[in-house]
């Protein structure tokens, strides 16, 4: 099972859309997906079985409706982690049966409905249900997932989690800097970033150059570095 996040803080639209590609590349196209709000820990759920047209309509708002729509809208995509759990040998059955799954587990607020598009009062096959059988138990996400996802929905329960004084994250290239992230404070910058907030403050406190897969970054609370 092949597992995506994306911080829309840091990730470009252009950036998952090429991860999506790249995916599609290998024959991994269908799966189910996740918004998740990091304001205040709510989230989406829902299946598709081509994950490039499905998340590029979102993109463009042309593929959300109701509450998430509006939620993109008021807190815009910098708000919000998205996550792609790609599901081995797919079928439409197979991916609606794991998102009514993760609609019953976790009831999203949301989604408006309480049932996976269209696959109510299906009957299945015992094949089937031992497919989807197989894919619940392959959703098993790395620690470092886990850890991603848990800090994402614990929202404004955290009491640093939107206080403090904004950091800003810079690109550097030979002639300029560009600005590429802003964060609310260093304690989410670290956690976002993956780096100990000790080692991100002497970062701050003394403009270091560090590198983030391979590509140099400088950290700083000046939001007009030039």
């Amino acid at each position: 099972m092949t597992v995506l996040f994306f911080d829309l803080a840091i990730s470009t639209q252009a950036q998952v859309r090429e991860a999506i590609n790249n995916q599609a590349k290998a024959g991994h196209t269908a799966g189910i997906y996740f918004w998740i709000n990091k304001v205040n820990g709510k989230y989406y759920v829902g299946s598709t079985m081509n994950f490039y047209n499905r998340i590029t309509s979102y993109f463009y708002l042309t593929g959300a409706y109701g509450i998430i729509r509006n939620a993109l809208i008021k807190y815009g995509f910098q708000s919000f982690s998205l996550v792609l759990i790609y599901v081995p040998n797919p079928s439409k059955d197979l991916v609606l049966s794991l998102e009514q799954y993760m609609l019953d587990k976790g009831k999203p607020e949301y989604n408006l409905q309480s049932n996976a598009n269209s696959s109510a009062g299906r009957t299945l096959s015992e094949e089937h249900k031992a497919k989807i059988s197989a894919s619940r138990k392959n959703m098993i996400l790395s620690e470092e997932h886990k850890a991603k996802l848990s800090t994402s929905l614990k929202g404004e329960k955290s009491p640093r989690f939107n206080k403090g004084t904004p950091v800003y994250l810079y690109e550097v290239h030979s002639t300029k800097l560009k600005l590429c992230a802003t964060f609310p404070n260093r304690f989410r910058a670290a956690a976002i970033l993956d780096i100990p907030a000790s080692t991100l403050f002497n970062y701050i406190k003394n403009r270091t150059l560090f590198l983030v897969k391979g590509i140099s970054y400088i950290i700083s609370r000046d939001g007009s570095l030039t």
